[in-house]
């Protein structure tokens, strides 16, 4: 059954909002950091984020993924959630992701920052080729979190 299996990413629209709250919302989401409604609209409108929507065959939304440009070359990977954890579906989100940043965007690096102790993120971050360069302590205080990079394939 295709259903609710991940089958392709789209842009964002502000008629996403509401599910992209939702996930943020979800208590289940700790380690992701939420912002309000007029902050996402802003940010959606602004060009410098790029927002995603994993969808399935039917376009039902899966999981939604927030990115911005810093400097020329560089994107950072602000939020990615998933609905339904476990099926793989995140995984798949991401290489589609990562796919159009590097093919379309022409990224070089897209880059992340992860709280140590997200161990399952991390595992699949590692498995899509991002490796981890250093640490910030001071973003979040009282968590070390790992910045990790992914450099486009040659």
């Amino acid at each position: 059954m295709a259903i609710y299996r991940f089958d392709h990413i789209r842009k964002a629209t502000e008629d996403d909002i509401f599910f992209i709250r939702s996930l943020e919302m979800d208590p289940a989401n700790t380690f992701v950091h939420s912002w309000d409604e007029a902050t996402h609209r802003r940010n959606i409108a602004d060009p410098a984020f790029h927002y995603f929507i994993a969808v399935d065959i039917e376009d039902h939304q899966l999981g939604y993924a927030i990115l911005m440009d810093n400097t020329p070359g560089r994107v950072e990977w602000r939020r990615i959630i998933v609905a339904r954890r476990g099926d793989g579906i995140g995984k798949a989100f991401m290489a589609a992701v990562l796919d159009y940043f590097f093919t379309v965007h022409k990224a070089e690096v897209v880059w992340l920052d992860v709280y140590e102790k997200n161990d399952r993120a991390r595992h699949v971050y590692r498995t899509l080729g991002f490796l981890e360069v250093g640490e910030d302590l001071a973003k979040v205080p009282g968590e070390r979190l790992v910045i990790m990079e992914c450099h486009q394939p040659r």
